[in-house]
């Protein structure tokens, strides 16, 4: 059982008490068509219907937890903060069930990033062996290490093909679980190979030379967008702040009003979070190579 994200209650307590509420849970669900294989991508135990109860469990607990806890310090302080309480409870619901519900998404999608990283050559060593007559269980198995994400999913294929299941059922089932387009779609060539009875090696080809035009694509497209987003830190972190700061002391100097000593600490704090979060966008949308 995963630990419930960003919950304040014991993840036991949650799911104990989610149960009683699955009826809400399908109902928030219907909502939500895509939460079933985000969970399944994932690797959560729940469905989407248990996982929208428990979302909506945790995050009605949470805003309990935060109402009760700001009631119980303005008794202790002897004010009224009902107000706060309640829009504090609010705001902490809400956030609680967005961040919670949207949860798996962001699990699945650092999990195709990590696969995706590793893909290519890992693919590559599986068309070589298979073309050199390697048996393709035997290839899946030489791969299943030194790959990272990638190697884990090939390690759950052979894991399930030595417990009884066939290749072909195996490699399906894993392209219906997987986060990655990417792999699912090299798993579906080698699927559709063995089902009809062609040649692996040709299908491997054909799809890791369509892998590589799609990493050739997104470094084009990261190279085109790279002007605008470096015209756009031109200007806010360097023009604005000189010319915005020159042109800020000769007003304030006309008009006679003047300039605390704080001003220069906050531009300088709020040039150095800008270029933060400006660095870890750019880092985000650079593709791996």
């Amino acid at each position: 059982m995963k630990t419930i994200p960003f919950s304040l209650i014991p993840t036991p307590i949650v799911t104990s008490t989610a149960k009683r509420i699955k009826g809400v849970g399908n109902f928030i669900a219907e909502f939500f068509p895509g939460l079933e294989d985000e969970l399944t991508q994932a690797e959560y135990d729940y469905n989407a219907r248990e996982y929208a109860a428990i979302t909506a469990t945790a995050s009605t607990l949470n805003a309990i937890t935060i109402f009760t806890l700001i009631i119980a310090i303005g008794e202790l302080a002897r004010s009224n903060t009902l107000p706060l309480a309640t829009l504090t409870a609010i705001t902490i619901f809400t956030a609680s069930f967005t961040t919670i519900l949207y949860y798996p998404q962001i699990i699945a999608t650092r999990k195709m990033r990590r696969i995706e990283n590793n893909l290519i050559p890992a693919a590559r060593q599986l068309y070589i062996e298979v073309k050199s007559g390697v048996p393709l269980f035997n290839a899946m198995t030489s791969i299943s290490t030194n790959y990272g994400e990638v190697s884990e999913e090939f390690k759950k294929i052979v894991s399930k093909i030595n417990g009884g299941v066939s290749e072909l059922d195996a490699i399906s089932e894993a392209s219906k679980q997987s986060p990655s387009f990417k792999l699912r779609r090299l798993l579906w060539q080698i699927s559709n190979a063995l089902k009809v009875g062609s040649d692996v090696g040709t299908a491997l080809e054909t799809t890791i030379n369509g892998l590589t035009k799609d990493k050739m694509d997104d470094i084009e497209k990261y190279a085109h967008e790279l002007s605008p987003w470096t015209m756009i830190y031109m200007m806010v972190a360097v023009i604005l702040p000189s010319l915005g700061i020159t042109l800020l002391i000769v007003i304030l100097s006309l008009v006679n009003i003047p300039i605390t000593p704080l001003i220069f600490p906050l531009i300088v704090t709020l040039l150095a979070a800008f270029q933060l979060v400006f660095l870890n966008l750019i880092k985000t949308r650079r593709p791996r190579v």
